[in-house]
């Protein structure tokens, strides 16, 4: 189980990374293209404090310039993936409790939460590829399975 939620997180990173690398080559890329994928990073951030029981001091809709993405993508996906790997079973299957953006208390696991934010990703992804389509000659494809073939 923790193979595949690092082979998923992986999956992220590259996708994310397509998206990114998209809005960098366009000198006027869409604004809200761009609120969405800082969205993206915070929302991956704060969802990694609350599996670390932390309290989350980033909001999830900040502002991130493009030029800071991939630092930013990176530096997320290595404190994620550092964390799945020291994970026990157990421990990824036990509920951690968080408050939400809005103050209301919940409890989840880090297998749900890994699983949400994969989903929530790849939601926003596809917004933004919606927004930035008509900019480039050839969209961003960010489908896990030309991730799994390697194109």
């Amino acid at each position: 189980m923790k193979d595949y939620l690092i082979q998923l997180l992986d999956y992220e990173q590259w996708a994310n990374l397509r998206i990114i690398n998209a809005l960098s080559s366009q000198p006027n890329a869409p604004e809200r293209a761009i609120t969405i994928m800082g969205h993206v990073l915070s929302a991956q951030q704060v969802w990694y404090s609350r599996m670390r029981q932390e309290s989350a001091i980033q909001p999830i809709w900040e502002d991130i310039p493009v030029s800071w993405m991939i630092e930013t993508a990176e530096r997320q996906h290595d404190q994620v993936v550092s964390y799945v790997r020291i994970l026990t079973m157990e421990k990824l299957n036990q509920s951690v409790h968080y408050v939400n953006s809005k103050g209301m208390a919940y409890q989840n696991t880090p297998l749900e939460i890994l699983t949400h934010m994969s989903h929530h990703a790849a939601y926003h992804r596809g917004q933004i590829v919606q927004l930035i389509r008509p900019l480039l000659a050839e969209a961003p494809v960010t489908d896990f399975i030309i991730w799994q073939r390697g194109e």
